[in-house]
């Protein structure tokens, strides 16, 4: 197996774990835990996973001009992407932070233009608006949820979300092609949550764990283990060989999964124009991956 399809292959569970975020944060936050508390926690957790795997992987020396990178890195990835969607999503619907998040692929594919990194082409712009158009109208089509009244101050902070896990995609790259995955990871996560004790240790000392029934302290324990060390790992590996707009593309996998899991759960209903709807993503993606050549970029540590 290549290492371009690794890659892709680590997108696609990256992405499949990240769609489940939306009903869970729903499902605890607030009512049982304050975003800033889940927030202290899952990066708590990543820095433990960070510094076990020390015992497995060797460290790797950071160059001295690069320290303040990682620790932007830290900011952008482990705090704002993670905290913004957790405060923003109790403010507005997983439905509607679902379709905020389909405008990833196009933050970043602007953003890579304006760094240098890409370039647009007709087939990348059709794969983008196919996929767009698709993911759309999955997530509209006979909702049926009501927006709460705060609803638009918690779009624009999951906005801020989609905006840093953009811009980081793309500035990271640097980084990412210098260093191992585990090596970005032992900065960004031990480093996040130092800047998150300020805010986010007392919530987390307040918080009545013993109060929780036992589904949402499963719930709990997913969100602050699963979805942050593990496919943010996947997804700088992934980095190592696909462009930031290939990676990106996946976003739009992820309302057409949040959508699945909502039928599964019978908080929805899926119907004929949602499945032409899922196949258009599924197309859009196909589009845009199939517009890079076959040339997948080699990190400057491999074979190492």
């Amino acid at each position: 197996m290549s290492n371009v399809v690794k890659a892709h292959l680590g997108l696609i569970l990256s992405y499949v774990i990240w769609a489940f975020n939306y009903p869970l944060y729903k499902i605890v936050m607030p009512h049982y835990i304050s975003p800033y508390a889940m927030t202290m926690l899952a990066v708590g957790v990543a820095a433990l996973l960070a510094f076990g795997s020390m015992l497995f992987v060797p460290i790797e020396p950071v160059r001295r001009q690069d320290i303040l990178k990682l620790v932007a890195a830290a900011a952008l990835m482990g705090i704002a992407k993670k905290l913004f969607l957790m405060v923003g999503i109790q403010h507005t619907s997983p439905i509607d932070a679902s379709i905020i998040a389909t405008l990833g692929p196009i933050l970043v594919l602007v953003i890579s233009v304006m760094f240098l990194v890409d370039r647009f082409t007709p087939m990348k712009v059709l794969g983008m608006a196919l996929g767009l158009a698709g993911a759309l109208v999955v997530i509209l089509s006979g909702s049926g949820m009501q927006a709460p009244s705060d609803k638009l101050g918690g779009d624009a902070v999951v906005l801020l979300a989609i905006v840093a896990s953009s811009f980081s995609m793309v500035w990271l790259k640097e980084l990412i092609m210098r260093y191992k995955p585990v090596t970005l990871l032992r900065w960004i996560y031990p480093v996040a949550a130092v800047m998150m004790l300020p805010i986010g240790l007392g919530p987390l000392l307040r918080t009545d764990f013993s109060a929780m029934p036992a589904h949402v302290a499963w719930i709990v324990a997913y969100v602050a283990v699963v979805p942050t060390f593990g496919p943010n790992y996947l997804l700088i590996y992934s980095l190592h060989y696909v462009k930031p707009t290939i990676s990106s593309i996946y976003f739009y996998l992820e309302p057409v999964i949040a959508t699945a899991i909502s039928v599964a759960m019978h908080m929805d209903t899926l119907s004929w124009d949602r499945a032409l709807a899922s196949l258009a993503v599924f197309a859009g993606v196909l589009l845009v991956v199939l517009s890079y050549k076959n040339r997948p970029s080699t990190p400057r540590h491999a074979g190492e």
